[in-house]
């Protein structure tokens, strides 16, 4: 053995930065979390709050908030204001729409009350109402007041030309807000309804203002004006259309339930006239609302139709039959004539069933005696072929001998069918 050690093998520690593969999953999962975070903040959106008069059924992240339609936000929370007289609505805003969210941005409900010429609102009656967003111009803004319909015309919405109408006695139910149409095109809204009393005159009236949108009234042919100001053209479009017979009305659509807007169409053979002026206000003139006269024409026809009926007379009519029909029934001899049918039926009913089991061997009987004067007439008619020279009256004998047989039978088969004919006779039998 050689004097010479052996070398050992010797192991070399080596540091690394990698923690090993055990930690893969947790550092993956913290990388995704942060991935998702930082994509959260970035289209993150906005938060405003908007200050409505009631609830009227909105619930967070179930009340959807749109703008022409498309979904662009959500409710996510609803509380009392701090004066506990007002709602205090956050809405979440996607960060796409941002741009929107300026002073005069107007947010108001759809649905929040019940209009039959808007299915939408009825299905909000159900499912709650929606936020509709209006954007306007103005600075940018995250706190709003919000209406439960949708609010007229304002200055801020754009280019508007106002003008008054004046109608004879009460304008009902009708709200700022409320549609103007021309032809059945909405051109505006109603911005204000006020009463209005002159001490002068004594008069009491209710002045309607409206706010009508050039960009919906189709005006064409011109040129729009350079520094905005529609005035000349709205006010010469009009006085055209008035000097042709236009009208402003009230209307409800549908009639007597629906909510009430103002109609500009055309009357037939309405007076000329030009726009008056109030105020320095053009006034558009107007008409008793169609629907209303209509309704009430058609009540007062219906009325004097009832009136013309003769209802007193019929009812006493009535009452005689029924004393008379009363008076039938408490007679005496009423009750014993009646009483005498009862126990006739009943004899007849008795003498029928006593009657009945003798039917079946009378008729045997006669069918019988029937087929007997066959047998006979048989026997004689063959004594008569081998015999020629027999008495000249046989044959006339036969004959009779054959009549009785058929009359007999027929008997037979009359009782066979009506029994009863023992008892009540025979009866004249229907074809």
């Amino acid at each position: 053995m050689s004097g010479t050690r052996s070398r050992r093998s010797q192991a070399e520690v080596r540091r690394s930065a990698w923690p090993g593969w055990i930690w893969a999953v947790p550092i993956a999962a913290f990388g995704v979390a942060g991935w998702l975070g930082i994509r959260a903040l970035l289209h993150q959106g906005e938060t405003v709050t908007v200050t409505f008069d009631n609830a009227y059924g909105m619930k967070p992240g179930d009340t959807h908030v749109t703008l022409r339609g498309v979904k662009v936000g959500s409710v996510s929370d609803i509380a009392l204001a701090p004066d506990g007289q007002h709602v205090q609505a956050k809405l979440d805003i996607d960060r796409a729409e941002k741009k929107y969210l300026r002073s005069s941005t107007k947010f108001f409900l759809r649905g929040a009350q019940m209009d039959l010429s808007d299915p939408s609102s009825i299905k909000g009656l159900l499912s709650g109402p929606e936020i509709v967003m209006e954007p306007g111009p103005g600075e940018p803004a995250s706190r709003f007041d919000g209406v439960d319909r949708r609010p007229a015309l304002t200055p801020g919405h754009g280019p508007i030309v106002t003008y008054l109408l004046r109608f004879e006695g009460a304008v009902g139910e009708l709200k700022n807000g409320a549609d103007v149409q021309l032809r059945g095109f909405d051109v505006g809204t109603v911005t204000s309804v006020r009463l209005n009393y002159d001490a002068g005159t004594g008069a009491l009236s209710t002045p309607v203002q409206i706010a009508l949108d050039p960009s919906q009234l189709g005006i064409v042919g011109v040129a729009p004006p350079a520094n905005g100001n529609w005035r000349p053209l709205v006010d010469s479009m009009l006085e055209h259309l008035v000097a042709e017979g236009l009208r402003a009305r009230l209307s409800q659509d549908p009639p007597l339930v629906g909510p009430r807007k103002i109609n500009l169409d055309f009357v037939k053979g309405a007076p000329g006239t030009t726009l008056a002026t109030a105020n320095g206000i053009p006034v558009i003139p107007s008409v008793a609302s169609a629907d209303l006269d209509t309704t009430m024409s058609k009540a007062n026809e219906v009325i004097a139709k009832i009136d013309d009926l003769p209802i007193k007379e019929t009812g006493e009519q009535v009452r005689s039959i029924a004393a008379h029909v009363n008076a039938l029934s408490s007679s005496p001899q009423i009750r014993d004539g009646l009483t005498h049918i009862d126990q006739a039926v009943a004899q007849i009913d008795r003498t029928l069933q006593q009657v009945s089991p003798q039917i079946g061997p009378l008729v045997a009987q006669l069918r019988e005696t029937a087929n007997a004067a066959d047998r006979t007439v048989a026997a004689a008619n063959r004594t008569l072929g081998a015999d020629a020279s027999s008495q000249n009256d046989l044959p006339a004998a036969l004959r009779e001998l054959t009549d009785t047989a058929r009359s007999v039978r027929a008997l037979a088969d009359y009782l066979d069918r009506h029994p009863e004919a023992l008892v009540r006779g025979r009866q004249k039998e229907t074809q």
